[in-house]
């Protein structure tokens, strides 16, 4: 006769799945060393699968950390020229403080 057929609680699929989004392995690998078939693992991903767990290299998680690091050297830059401006006018005050500061003679 065939194998009996392996069952498993929710609570252990919720959790295979969030060990499954933390790898950087792939599906295939991951499903031969839990020793669990592959379509199995796949039907688990798309039902308990929680976008919080993915891995920071997925492609949209890169593609949002790029974009907010671009808007962050914008800042930057920005803040860069506000304070270079600033430190112009101070030393145009400070001159003009001691032109102004000379007692006539």
């Amino acid at each position: 006769m065939g194998e009996q057929r392996q069952r498993y609680n929710q609570e252990f699929k919720k959790q295979t799945v969030k060990f499954i989004q933390e790898q950087t392995k792939t599906l295939g690998d991951l499903a031969e060393e839990l020793n669990i078939p592959k379509s199995t693992l796949h039907q688990w991903m798309s039902k308990y699968r929680e976008l919080k767990h993915e891995p920071v290299a997925s492609v949209d998680r890169v593609k949002e950390l790029e974009a907010e690091l671009q808007e962050m050297r914008r800042l930057l830059q920005e803040k860069e020229h506000t304070l270079a401006d600033t430190q112009e006018e101070l030393a145009i005050v400070k001159k003009a403080v001691h032109i102004f500061s000379k007692p006539k003679s």
